[in-house]
């Protein structure tokens, strides 16, 4: 019997450590979405002074706010939460990298086309701040697959098979 109550004390914990992730993410994904929205032509400018090319500014002026809205829904419906988690990791991995890369001095000159919290802050608080992000992104991974883990085999039937199954 205590087995029974340390296991569901343990996954009440894993419970609510990852609906606190998925809340911060969400805090972190819904803002930054309305703010390009809100202030959309200071999104395009910023995207458009980066290093790259004017066309593949083009693409993410408007691939990225879609990509942010599809995050926030899927990490706020359950069907869809894993795919919300793969793609917030993706994307956050993709923006620390690329302020890593601005940080190891890539480029001489290069501007932030951030907006919201982030616009106040230096490159290297950037890259902690999107550090953070990303290391809650893979923990909201990780949380789920051990909860959704901890759900097999909970519903076998009598006189069926002790297999697992989800």
């Amino acid at each position: 019997m205590e087995t029974t109550i340390t296991y569901q004390d343990q996954r009440k914990r894993k419970q609510i450590a990852f609906n606190i992730v998925i809340a911060l993410l969400l805090l972190l994904w819904v803002p930054v979405i309305i703010d390009k929205i809100i202030d959309f032509a200071s999104f395009k400018d910023g995207v458009l002074k980066q290093p790259f090319s004017n066309d593949l500014g083009y693409v993410l002026i408007y691939t990225l706010p879609a990509l942010e809205l599809l995050i926030a829904f899927a990490l706020v419906s359950e069907k869809f939460r894993r795919i919300g988690l793969i793609l917030s990791t993706f994307l956050m991995a993709t923006f620390t990298g690329y302020v890593a890369v601005a940080l190891l001095g890539a480029w001489e000159k290069l501007p932030c086309g951030c907006g919201s919290v982030i616009k106040s802050m230096n490159w290297t608080q950037h890259f902690f701040f999107n550090l953070f992000f990303l290391v809650l992104s893979v923990l909201g991974l990780y949380l789920w697959y051990k909860l959704q883990g901890s759900d097999m085999g909970s519903e076998t039937t009598e006189g069926g098979s002790a297999k697992r199954h989800k």
